[in-house]
């Protein structure tokens, strides 16, 4: 690291402490503070909440998160900041602080960066740092929602996104004036030791089944619903030879999509209960033979570049990945080990070469993750965007 990178970084999110059964959500934040500590660079998560002065779920998101952080043993690098009702856009005068106090987290910001993952921390909040750096996580709908929000872009010094194609010909975001550098998904590849693998583990994908979210944009609607992708590859398993099963937020009195899934061959999981918590989570994809998942129609829809944060803690785990193509695949080295597709046919076959040999799609999607997605490569480049 040269000296111009060693500007010490502030990590702010808010949807991690209020969704305590999400155990992916928790590890988006911490890939980032794992990999800027392990290069050097001072680094603290800033995770805020607004529990609405809901008393009992504001204990709960608390209890919640400041265990994680204990149990993964990164406690003195994180500070919760939980606010009462009516305080959304005010300075934290009567905020709860569970880490840094509020002069020592001030303190602090004045020579930092605030890495502020999707627009978590409003601009009240941001006037104490040094520089600030907007890191776009939902690329597409992002820039959609932008248009009618205020969601900080054009606000920040640098603008960054993990949305490879935002910009291109084929992709019918409006950008307007703001200049997004592109950064890819990172994963601390430390953290995601390779793992014996059971001979009958199944393909998996944690996801949203159903999502409340959708984008508009001249008159096109841009759906967030995983549902429909899944749909378009329903008849998967009874195609390939494994086993596939899906961690969603399927409901159990959803009784007919339960039917239909099993018809076609698909085991369901809770993910709240397989994948609840960070470590939960991380077990998981490490059990798993490789994840098979579609994308979010928004991110096919709007040829986004996208790329999950979770499959590349697959591929860091040396499991071999299946993904519903956005466009990101333009930017990739072949690999074996990460395959994309845009028809149920192009699944089967992806899934099926994997299989013909699972070992070097294993070797390979490992590879892929230390060579592109490693924190040790994309966070010295995102530094420098920064221009910090």
């Amino acid at each position: 690291m040269s000296p111009r990178t060693r500007t010490p970084v502030i990590i702010g999110s808010a949807f991690v402490a209020k969704y305590p059964t999400g155990g992916g959500n928790f590890w988006v934040p911490l890939q980032y503070l794992l990999g800027f500590r392990a290069l050097g660079v001072e680094a603290h998560w800033l995770e805020f909440i607004w529990p609405r002065g809901d008393a009992r779920k504001a204990t709960e998101f608390t209890d919640s998160f400041l265990g994680y952080v204990r149990a993964l043993g990164v406690q003195d690098y994180a500070t919760l900041v939980s606010f009462p009702e009516g305080e959304r856009e005010g300075p934290p005068g009567r905020a709860d602080h569970h880490g840094l106090r509020p002069e020592d987290l001030r303190a602090r910001a004045r020579d930092a960066l605030l890495l502020n993952l999707a627009n978590s921390v409003p601009a009240p909040l941001r006037g104490d740092f040094a520089r600030t750096a907007l890191l776009d996580i939902d690329p597409g709908p992002f820039q959609i929602w932008a248009r009618e929000f205020d969601l900080g872009v054009g606000r920040h010094d640098v603008h960054l996104t993990i949305g490879q194609k935002l910009g291109a010909p084929d992709s019918p975001i409006p950008l307007g004036n703001v200049e997004w550098h592109r950064v890819w998904p990172t994963v601390h590849v430390p953290a995601w030791p390779e793992q014996h693998l059971k001979p009958d583990a199944p393909w998996t994908t944690v996801t949203q089944w159903w999502a409340d979210s959708w984008a508009a944009l001249d008159g096109e609607v841009y759906d967030c619903d995983k549902r429909s992708g899944f749909l378009a590859i329903l008849d998967l398993p009874r195609r390939v030879p494994a086993s596939v099963e899906l961690a969603a937020n399927v409901h159990p009195d959803e009784t007919e999509d339960r039917a239909l899934l099993a018809a076609h061959g698909w085991h369901l999981a809770d993910p709240a209960e397989v994948a609840g918590t960070p470590e939960a989570f991380r077990r998981y994809v490490q059990a798993s033979r490789g994840e098979l998942s579609a994308a979010k129609p928004a991110y096919v829809k709007a040829r986004s570049g996208w790329v999950s944060d979770r499959t590349v803690c697959y591929l860091a785990s040396g499991r071999p990945c299946v993904v519903e193509a956005t466009g990101a695949e333009k930017h990739l080295p072949a690999s074996a080990g990460l395959r994309f597709f845009r028809s149920l046919d192009e699944a089967v076959d992806a899934v099926r070469a994997i299989e013909a040999d699972y070992g070097a799609a294993s070797r390979a999607a490992r590879r892929l993750a230390e060579d592109v997605f490693d924190t040790r490569v994309v966070l010295p480049g995102l530094l420098d965007a920064a221009g910090a």
